[in-house]
């Protein structure tokens, strides 16, 4: 092995059987097996430098929680040895998963995950030797579009249609970055995309896949020789789509073999060398939360969304409730099942209030960074937007600095202090619907807490060993 730098990387199939599936953890989402599309796999990608060993493991999910996150976490350490905060697990966030059951119940689906996630870990460490590294990027341009629209009023719309999306101008991340692995025989052992966009082509009621990342990977692989395993980073995008939304497997697929190709160029004119260097640290970082509302203002939502679920037998045209924005052709049932959320937030809020609960005024955020040469790699717990992580990669210290979400955990949406006040779903209403779960955001990140997070990113950086 050799003494500077060494990899391995193996896989497994975390595809579940229909039976250990609950459809009932999301009110819209669901997942079918009367088709099937990309398989679900977990990757596992072993990198040792100087004797320290990080381990990223990529998973084939829409997210997984804090807790199941730790729990697997910690299994891997214990199984390879690696030190617990040198285990990433970092979900693809792929729309047609399903989703990993809470940790108070049975939770068969996240049993199979931590199982075959450490079987792969186990064997990418296993199978080191040594290697060769590097990277490369190109521009996936008109493959995404951002989904906050504002309006004339300073508020957002959601919108769910690429083309009015790509006519707002609003940002967009266009880089797929690829990284690239040899062994010391110079062929490819391994590789890494990453794409700033939702995984969610198809969403609802969605044939089984791993989405655009599944058929990404797995097509850029056959192309190479060898076909090493290609790993997804999911790219912070929580303002971000894929184009089209709302669409067909098909169209998941049509997508994933385009950036392929796109990716396939640069993979292959990627020349790799020996890394001089590879660093990693891991923060908490602490950021600003609203305070609650007042019961006055609990109390006028309340209403409003008990008038918009009233008004939808009159109406089932109704759209729109608080800043949230149902589409147009749903169904009044999931219309009514979208917004109820809301209101039982506020409820819920109410009654701590009365019985003199105080809510945080800080959350903290859990953020890892590896530094390879002058690439840094940054992974975050929650959905960060396309202007922060823009503004992280030119103010980072690095040549390139690339910022993946909901990794070892998930925290939901963060966006810029003029995201923030335009309100909407993303920056505003999303954290009500965890409906005030032990141990998840209750309020909105506050004014502020975006140029915090990029301070204390770049401090981060600076600090890794």
């Amino acid at each position: 092995m050799n003494e500077d730098f060494s990899a391995g990387v193996a896989l497994r199939d975390i595809t579940p059987n229909p039976d250990i599936v609950d459809n009932a953890l999301h009110c819209a989402m669901t997942v079918r097996f009367d088709e099937r599309g990309s398989p679900l796999l977990a990757k596992a990608l072993a990198l040792s430098f100087q004797g320290r060993t990080r381990l990223l493991v990529a998973l084939d999910l829409a997210y997984m929680l804090t807790p199941a996150a730790t729990m697997t976490r910690k299994a891997i350490a214990d199984a390879t040895c690696v030190e617990f905060d040198d285990v990433v697990l970092s979900c693809s966030h792929s729309h047609s998963t399903p989703f990993v059951e809470p940790l108070d119940g049975p939770h068969p689906f996240l049993d199979l995950i931590l199982r075959q996630s450490v079987e792969a870990a186990r064997e990418a460490v296993g199978r080191q030797q040594a290697a060769r590294f590097g990277h490369g990027v190109t521009y996936a341009v008109g493959n995404s579009f951002n989904t906050r629209v504002p309006l004339p009023d300073g508020g957002v719309k959601f919108t769910r249609d690429f083309r009015e999306g790509l006519a707002s101008g609003r940002p967009v991340d266009p880089r797929l970055s690829v990284i690239r692995i040899d062994g010391a025989h110079g062929k490819p052992i391994a590789g890494w995309i990453r794409f700033a966009a939702h995984p969610a082509n198809v969403i609802f009621d969605a044939p089984i896949s791993a989405e655009y990342p599944g058929y990404m990977t797995e097509r850029l692989s056959e192309t190479i020789e060898g076909s090493p395993p290609i790993l997804f980073g999911y790219g912070a995008s929580g303002d971000v789509n894929c184009a089209p939304m709302f669409g067909s497997e098909s169209d998941s697929q049509e997508l994933g073999y385009r950036l392929a190709e796109l990716a396939g160029g640069v993979f292959a004119s990627i020349e790799t060398h020996t890394p001089h260097r590879l660093l990693s640290g891991t923060a908490d970082v602490e950021l600003p939360l609203d305070a609650p509302p007042s019961v006055e203002t609990l109390d006028r939502e309340i209403e409003e969304v008990e008038q918009f679920i009233a008004g939808l037998e009159h109406d089932p045209d109704l759209v729109c409730v608080l800043g949230f924005n149902c589409a147009s052709h749903w169904p009044v049932e999931k219309k009514r099942d979208s917004v109820k959320p809301l209101a039982e937030w506020a409820r819920k809020v109410k009654a701590r209030l009365a019985a003199g609960e105080r809510f945080p005024a800080t959350w903290t955020r859990r953020v890892t960074a590896w530094v390879i040469d002058d690439l840094g790699l940054v992974f975050d717990q929650g959905e960060t937007f396309t202007e922060t992580s823009l503004e992280l990669s030119w103010r980072s210290p690095l040549g390139e600095t690339l910022l993946m979400s909901l990794a070892n955990g998930g925290d939901g949406y963060m966006g810029t202090d003029a995201e923030r006040r335009r309100g909407g779903y993303g920056t505003h209403l999303s954290p009500r619907y965890a409906l005030l779960t032990e141990g998840l955001r209750p309020m909105p990140y506050a004014l502020g807490a975006a140029g915090s997070y990029i301070d204390q990113i770049v401090r981060l950086i600076g600090d890794t060993k």
